[in-house]
């Protein structure tokens, strides 16, 4: 099986893949024969990314064998692979109650995965929600600052009212 991972920076990618795909060497009923993992290769980003944002990806690799069809069937939920080639046997015969268990553990599977779609789902939609509170009332705090200084400018341009200057007259005595 092929496994693929996409990161950054490349020594966090390649220690993270090491990890995940080690983890078949310590499974009891899998036989690793070899386990090959590619350098990290920097991805081609648009144009418009900003800089630094550099991400790499890499794969590994994994020759393995499995007593059951329904055992290679549970790694590949387990490790997400990319590609998968069953080299032997040629043919591959379930019986009922392999075939029956398989297909209920894809199933439980399918269930889990569509319960955090909704649950995920559900949190989006709150926090889209939050968001457009939030901007509701940025937008009414501007138009709110932008009145409150027209109102200063306007203060401060009004002409000054100018003093009447009473002059007395003399009085000659």
């Amino acid at each position: 099986m092929i496994v693929e991972m996409a990161g950054r920076p490349a020594e966090h990618l390649t220690t993270a893949i090491e990890e995940h795909i080690g983890i078949l060497n310590k499974v009891d009923d899998i036989v690793v024969h070899s386990i090959k993992v590619s350098e990290p290769r920097e991805v081609e980003l648009p144009k418009d990314a900003p800089a630094g944002d550099a991400m790499f990806t890499t794969f590994a690799e994994a020759d393995f064998e499995t007593e059951t069809f329904a055992r290679l069937a549970e790694t590949m939920f387990d490790f997400m692979p990319s590609s998968v080639e069953v080299i032997e046997p040629a043919k591959v015969s379930l019986d009922m109650g392999e075939a029956t268990a398989l297909l209920n553990n894809i199933s439980g599977r399918m269930h889990r995965y569509d319960d955090i779609m909704k649950m995920a789902s559900g949190k989006i939609h709150q926090y889209e929600a939050q968001l457009q509170a939030a901007q509701k009332i940025l937008i009414e705090r501007d138009e709110e600052i932008v009145k409150l200084k027209k109102k200063k400018v306007v203060k401060k341009k009004a002409p000054a009212k100018k003093k009447k200057v009473v002059k007395k007259k003399k009085v000659k005595k």
